[in-house]
């Protein structure tokens, strides 16, 4: 750890760390604030629905960005000269995500007109799917600024502004009697995150040029694999978004929206043990791609073990402090909340174990195990899916919690192996002390993507 505090003093990546760390500290606290605020003004039911469209619209959002995120992270080439291959990566880039953009627009606009038909809450789905064409946008903006390394940009229009903005926002549409329920709530949070989004669009287009929107498909040399990888990258999504967000719904839809009111709350606290993952991958995963990408795997098991040390150090420290306070903290929002105690504690395990085996999912997306990850995910997924629906109604949000913890070791444990079976590459935290001692690095080959 102190080895890792010193490399880090004198590193020229020290500030990017620093400023990542801030900015997802800042973005949890205002998170919590905007959550905390919505509990207040809205009702049980109506905030039960807001987190139901915000986390489907989230979900949408993630399986929308067809992947581009990680494309752009795995090839984007820092080096100079490489102007014109970058210039034609973002146009691609682009070229989906206009497409993404134009399916769930077209997707909101026949939901809101159907919305007579529909039942409550579903008659406000159209919001959800409007929310995933800004939200894909933007999740794709946030990949692009980090591997420029301008950590501020990536993370301060969204994770911070953002936020607390609509905070501020909420509370005086409430004050102003604008605030009737979910839907108004999700039309703010909605407006506020494309003004956010329309501003790193045009630093994008500083470096690219308006013109990166036309075109995005010509490139008859990289395209061919690059579409091949943006399928994978986007099966792959679906899975991240569906695990990250089923549970809420499942809860939702199985055991009414006040349960889910509860459910998503103690997700976003268990969140907070993670923040230490979330800030080292931001800023590392594009440092690690560059060992990958020139086949360095001794130095990139010497990054990934360090920072996979720091992130459970700190994550099992949070996880102290959350046992303590967890009460106080779920009586914050509601005072009925603080019953379920047990629940928020079970998905702090799952935090922490998350991050004791380190990015391994991340290091499979830029490794070339694209595939293997698909095929994982789908088979473990399908078995998880059917798990929930079981223990929902029997062992209420207490069940979903275990099944989450079972999902999370089984899915790490999968994933860890096939980075050590290609790379050698061991991403827990205990490799800071088991392979510390390697010699120079020799050269490895790299699997087939």
């Amino acid at each position: 750890m102190l080895t890792l505090v010193a490399r880090l003093r004198r590193s020229a990546r020290s500030q990017q760390f620093a400023s990542a760390f801030v900015a997802r500290i800042a973005s949890a606290v205002l998170g919590f604030v905007l959550l905390l605020v919505a509990s207040r003004l809205l009702t049980t039911y109506e905030y039960g629905v807001y987190v139901f469209l915000f986390s489907v619209g989230s979900g949408l959002g993630l399986i929308a960005v067809f992947g581009q995120q990680n494309l752009v992270l795995k090839h984007y080439r820092a080096q100079d000269g490489a102007a014109p291959f970058n210039d034609a990566l973002v146009r691609y880039n682009l070229g989906w995500l206009s497409i993404a953009i134009a399916l769930m627009l077209s997707a909101s606009g026949v939901l809101f007109f159907a919305e007579t038909v529909l039942p409550e809450p579903y008659d406000r789905l159209h919001l959800a799917f409007a929310f995933a064409a800004v939200f894909a946008l933007s999740e794709y903006l946030q990949s692009y600024f980090r591997i420029h390394g301008r950590i501020w940009l990536a993370l301060l229009p969204r994770e911070v502004v953002w936020r607390g903005a609509c905070s501020v926002l909420l509370w005086g549409a409430a004050l102003a009697g604008l605030l009737q329920g979910a839907t108004a709530a999700m039309t703010i949070v909605l407006g506020l995150l494309l003004a956010m989004t329309l501003y790193q669009i045009r630093h994008l287009a500083g470096h690219h040029g308006w013109d990166a929107w036309r075109g995005g498909f010509r490139h008859p040399d990289k395209a061919p694999g690059w579409r091949g990888e943006s399928l994978l990258f986007s099966a792959n999504n679906v899975m991240v978004a569906v695990t990250a967000y089923l549970e809420t719904v499942i809860v939702g839809t199985m055991l009414g929206m006040e349960q889910a009111a509860f459910y998503f709350v103690a997700l976003r606290y268990a969140t907070l043990v993670n923040l230490p993952s979330a800030a080292i991958d931001t800023v590392s995963m594009p440092m690690i791609a560059s060992h990958f990408q020139a086949r360095d795997r001794e130095g990139a098991q010497r990054l990934v073990g360090r920072l996979s040390l720091a992130s459970f150090a700190i994550s099992s420290t949070g996880a102290l402090v959350m046992a303590v306070g967890a009460p106080f903290a779920l009586t914050l929002f509601k005072p009925d909340f603080a019953a379920h105690t047990d629940v928020l504690m079970v998905l702090t395990l799952s935090s922490v174990t998350s991050a004791f085996f380190g990015p391994g999912p991340s290091l499979l997306t830029i490794g070339g195990g694209e595939r293997y990850i698909l095929i994982c995910n789908a088979v473990l997924f399908s078995i998880y899916a059917v798990l929930l629906c079981l223990v929902a109604v029997p062992f209420g949000i207490l069940g979903v919690a275990v099944a989450n913890v079972t999902w999370t070791v089984v899915v790490n444990l999968v994933l860890a192996r096939w980075v050590r079976a290609n790379w050698n590459v061991d991403s827990r935290a205990t490799a800071f002390f088991t392979r510390r001692a390697w010699g120079p690095a020799t050269a490895t080959p790299h699997p087939a993507e």
